[in-house]
């Protein structure tokens, strides 16, 4: 079986991660763990991109080298995995050697084909895009991304021939419409490409910028930040070095990438591959912007939403649950506290903490924690709409469906009335009941698995079993009704979410 490979972007390394890098880390190791319960061998690579011109500014504001500022860079890039729990297998730094020395043979064989030429050039330059710009790409003469006039610039540098893939990437997106997605996404990259490609710089002057890969045989050339960066989805399989092993990994299986950067891995990425003679990726997904109570995140407003400091305050499980429901991949999204607390005391606390103490309770009191013999009940429905949402990167819609199942389980709870069949000397009809409820526990601990991990094994071990004996079996293994078994105990513990009022004060 082919490993399926997932990557984030590599991070800019000019300043400290903000929300939407843990974002995209989330929803690129939601994916990688719903691969995994499916018992597929799967490579998350994530990292950081240390080049460029705006790395070279930043380091001479604080007085440090580049190699310095971009490891302390790097080094807060690796705590927000850990911090957020995110399980990527590799960690790739484009100042490694590995990196360096696969972007060296890429170069070479790109150029040994034909499609890397020199010739001057003059032209707009975002500094914060790390590219050139036209004019019809400006609004009021500036970039839309950074709110920032481009500076005039002219030199001479390499140009890769990306007109020269004009046909081959039509075809590319002709082939399937999930190549990009979400389908707007798509759309406006076949808008540009009709537009038709132009050769793009890709090296800058050591005059202007020392802080890069040399241009392999052109020491008065660095290589410009997007050909160096771009490669890393190879260089970290090997590709110049050790190319046996990366035959079972590439294609990249999806890469997951900010709406901003769409064009550079839509069409010069695929671009790039090609000239290399390589396969283009199975499929560039494209999330949105997270904005705050409506507003894009801003300094001046003070409503920056920093990730070590949402973790700390409002409880990681929660929050990756907040963005995963509330955030849809496929659009812009917003973030307000309110509906935080919303979410999380009626759906977490009352809803899913509610229904685990209810059900770990009775069973305590009425057949002494021991799960019961087994009973039927009916959850292939609510799999099937998990699974087409998850397999669709639709992670809301997926938790909406787990969510009818919880809010299914507390309305059996009221109709069937438990507390009644527990005063009854046969104790079929409750164990029954109890059965179906501490079952039912377990699939909805497979199903938040991959958004919310430790609280997957909380649920496991409140019903009687445990994340290493549900570790042993394949998702669909896990879906099959039955698989608690009779006679193992449940486990009372702490409530699964006290109420936000709780986290609060104790936060304080």
């Amino acid at each position: 079986m082919k490993t399926f490979y997932i990557t984030t972007p590599i991070y800019y390394a000019s300043g400290d991660p903000h929300i939407g890098h843990a974002y995209t880390n989330l929803m690129a190791d939601i994916t990688a763990r719903y691969h995994r319960m499916g018992g597929h061998p799967v490579l998350f690579l994530t990292g950081t991109d240390e080049h460029g011109m705006k790395v070279q500014q930043k380091a001479q504001e604080t007085g440090q080298t580049p190699q310095v500022f971009v490891d302390e860079i790097a080094a807060r890039f690796r705590e927000l995995t850990d911090v957020w729990n995110i399980t990527n297998d590799d960690f790739i730094r484009t100042t490694e050697d590995r990196h360096k020395e696969t972007v060296r043979v890429f170069w070479q064989r790109v150029m040994d084909a034909g499609y890397i030429y020199k010739k001057k050039y003059g032209g707009l330059y975002c500094v914060g895009c790390e590219s050139f710009k036209t004019e019809k790409d400006l609004v009021e003469g500036k970039c839309t991304d950074h709110d920032a006039v481009p500076e005039q610039l002219e030199e001479e540098n390499y140009f890769f021939q990306l007109s020269a893939f004009q046909k081959p990437l039509e075809a590319l997106f002709d082939a399937g419409e999930d190549f990009v997605t979400p389908a707007d996404k798509c759309k406006e990259m076949r808008q540009i490409l009709a537009s038709g490609l132009e050769d793009i710089s890709v090296s800058r002057s050591t005059d202007k910028l020392q802080w890069g890969i040399p241009v392999p045989g052109d020491e008065s050339q660095v290589l410009y930040v997007w050909f160096d960066a771009l490669v890393n989805y190879v260089s970290a399989i090997g590709f110049g070095r050790t190319e046996d092993h990366m035959k079972d990994i590439w294609p990249a299986d999806i890469h997951f990438v900010g709406k901003e950067i769409n064009r550079f891995h839509s069409l010069l990425w695929p671009a790039m591959l090609l000239a290399a003679g390589l396969q283009p990726p199975k499929q560039i997904a494209v999330h949105g912007w997270i904005t705050v109570d409506g507003k894009k995140m801003s300094k001046t407003i003070g409503n920056v939403l920093d990730p070590f400091d949402l973790v700390e305050q409002r409880g990681l499980e929660a929050v990756r649950y907040f963005l995963a429901r509330e955030i849809p991949f496929y659009r812009d999204g917003d973030f307000s506290f309110a509906r935080f607390e919303d979410r999380y005391n009626n759906d977490l606390a009352n809803e899913l903490g509610n229904l685990l103490h209810r059900a770990v309770a009775m069973t305590d009191r009425y057949v002494a924690s021991v799960v019961p013999a087994k009973a039927e009940y009916e959850v292939a429905t609510h799999w099937t709409a998990y699974r087409a949402s998850m397999e669709d990167l639709r992670f809301d819609d997926a938790l909406a469906a787990v969510w009818e199942l919880v809010r299914e389980l507390n309305k059996y709870i009221d109709t069937m009335e438990p507390w009644k069949l527990g005063k009854q000397e046969d104790k079929t009809p409750v164990s029954q009941v109890l059965y179906v409820l501490l079952e039912s526990l377990r699939h909805l601990g497979w199903m938040l698995m991959p958004i919310m991990p430790e609280t997957s094994m909380r649920l496991f071990e409140a019903v009687g079993t445990s994340f290493e004996e549900q570790a042993k079996i394949t998702m669909s293994e896990a879906a099959k009704w039955g698989g608690l078994k009779p006679g193992s105990l449940v486990v009372s513990g702490e409530p699964l979410f006290p109420r936000m009022e709780s986290v609060l004060e104790s936060a304080s």
